[in-house]
C-alpha cells in the first residue's frame, strides 16, 4: 500500500499540473472557467484510476502482456471521465481521445513485447553459462 500511495501521489501531482493547463486552455479559448470542484473530484479519480493501471503496468508476477492489456481496460473508465470533466469546451471529437489511447496502446504493445524478448534473450544467456561454469568446475 505505501508504493501504491507514492505513486498515487507522484501521478496526482503530474495530472494537477496537466489539469491546470487543460483548463487554462480552455479558459483562453473559450473564456469558460470551470468549478473547482469538479475539476478537483475528477482528477481525484482520474488520479486514482491512472494510479491502478500504472501499478497493473509494472507487475511483474504475471505475464507481462496480460498486465498491459489489464492496464488499458482499467483506464476505459478515465477517459469518459475526463470527458465528463472537460466536456465538449475542450474535446469537442470524442474519438480523438480513442485514437490517441489506440496508438499509445499499441507503441506500449511493442515496447513490452521487444524488451521481453530481450529480456527471455538475456535468461537463456545467463542459464548457457551457468551450465557452463558448473560443467567446467565438475
Amino acid at each position: 500500500m505505501k508504493l501504491y500511495s507514492k505513486l498515487y501521489l507522484k501521478i496526482y501531482f503530474i495530472m494537477s499540473l496537466i489539469s491546470l493547463v487543460l483548463a487554462f486552455m480552455v479558459l483562453r479559448r473559450t473564456d469558460y472557467q470551470y468549478p473547482f470542484i469538479r475539476i478537483q473530484l475528477g482528477l481525484l479519480v482520474i488520479s486514482l484510476i491512472v494510479t491502478l493501471a500504472f501499478w497493473l503496468f509494472k507487475l511483474e508476477s504475471k505475464h507481462s502482456v496480460l498486465n498491459t492489456v489489464l492496464g488499458y481496460i482499467v483506464l476505459i473508465p478515465a477517459i469518459f471521465l475526463l470527458r465528463t470533466v472537460y466536456g465538449n469546451y475542450l474535446f469537442r471529437f470524442t474519438w480523438i481521445i480513442y485514437i490517441i489511447v489506440v496508438v499509445v496502446g499499441i507503441i506500449y504493445g511493442v515496447a513490452v513485447y521487444v524488451v521481453s524478448k530481450k529480456y527471455k534473450k538475456e535468461v537463456d544467456e545467463l542459464n548457457e553459462l551457468l551450465h557452463k561454469e558448473k560443467d567446467e568446475t565438475k
